[in-house]
């Protein structure tokens, strides 16, 4: 009954000649700012959307970064057990190659085995496998496992032979090159 009442007055009021339009500003004026805030909300929570979707997206692309690394890490290290498993078999080769004489030279059998040696190395060079170099070069115990020692080694050691050759697979030591170790002949004779 109340609204009926509130009716009423209205009417009564209209028929007075009474002005009713003051109330219709306060309502337009809620809702003005009932919109404003509204808006004010949706714009924070867009820009706080935009945020996650940035953070997302740089967590995405991290990700891929990672996983593409990780990929060629894996591809990389992936033949290291072949590699291990072949690396007598090049020992082999290479002791079969070491007595070179004037025989061998014009062998075609060992002309042969020289051909195969040659086209391994260079097929697993293709794959990341190389020899370490030692003749001749300081000592240095990251690449080189010294098994005998020549002279004193009072100064600074040079390898002086090479035992078994060491190789490195894609920048890492897959197997030390065992070394004979002694002060180079130049450096013997200007300490005598």
């Amino acid at each position: 009954m109340g609204e009926h009442e509130d009716i009423l007055e209205k009417k009564s009021a209209v028929e007075n000649g009474e002005n009713m339009e003051p109330d219709i500003p306060e309502e337009k004026d809620n809702d003005e700012e009932h919109t404003c805030s509204c808006a004010e909300q949706l714009e924070r929570e867009k820009a706080q959307l935009a945020q996650q979707l940035l953070r997302l997206k740089a967590d995405f692309d991290n990700f891929r970064r990672r996983n593409e690394l990780q990929m060629e890490e894996i591809t990389k290290d992936a033949n290291k057990d072949l590699l291990q498993d072949l690396l007598p078999v090049l020992d082999n080769f290479e002791r079969a190659l070491e007595p070179k004489n004037k025989v061998q030279d014009d062998d075609p059998f060992f002309l042969g085995m020289e051909m195969v040696y040659q086209g391994l190395m260079s097929a697993l060079a293709r794959h990341g496998l190389q020899p370490i170099v030692a003749v001749g070069q300081p000592f240095d115990p990251s690449v080189h496992e010294a098994v005998a020692m020549q002279g004193d080694g009072d100064g600074g050691l040079f390898v002086l032979a090479e035992v078994q050759t060491g190789y490195i697979l894609n920048d890492k030591i897959l197997r030390h090159t065992k070394v004979l170790v002694g002060q180079n002949e130049e450096e013997d004779e200007c300490q005598k």
